[in-house]
């Protein structure tokens, strides 16, 4: 069966159009994850000017161990080595993060009266949730055998 003019340009956009989510995703992974080798006790997944609370434990390990998981898999989704794999650990990383870090973070900002300290609780946990569901978004769209 052969394929009609517009299924093999909808398949070459549709390729395209995951490179170029690829492309973008990797480059803003290993750039956050040089910032967390540069500042290990922001809070982790998207580089903010927030220190991770102290609350916390290993907030050494956090962060370099998040920077790492950036570096590593914004490499190997650049590359198109085992994209899937790399964009589904990268995206599950942040996730949890943003369930153990941010949840608790966007908690303790809605309980405080000010209007600023709830916007800004509010903002990185959406902003970190958004990078996560862009990744997962990427892992989903790459076929099983990149």
């Amino acid at each position: 069966m052969t394929k009609t003019m517009t299924e093999t340009t909808t398949g070459q956009v549709k390729t395209t159009l995951l490179t170029i989510g690829r492309v973008v995703i990797a480059i803003t992974a290993i750039f956050y994850g040089v910032e967390h080798f540069l500042h290990p006790l922001g809070v982790p997944g998207v580089p903010l000017q927030k220190m991770m609370p102290d609350w916390i434990p290993a907030h050494l390990l956090i962060g370099y161990l998040t920077g790492a998981i950036l570096l590593v898999s914004g490499a190997a989704i650049l590359l198109a080595k085992k994209t899937r794999l790399a964009a589904t650990y990268l995206g599950t990383w942040i996730v949890l993060l943003v369930m153990f870090i941010y949840g608790p973070i966007l908690i303790a900002a809605l309980a405080n009266p000010t209007t600023d300290v709830k916007i800004e609780g509010i903002n990185y946990f959406f902003d970190t949730l958004l990078f996560a569901g862009a990744i997962l978004a990427l892992a989903s769209a790459t076929p099983p055998t990149d």
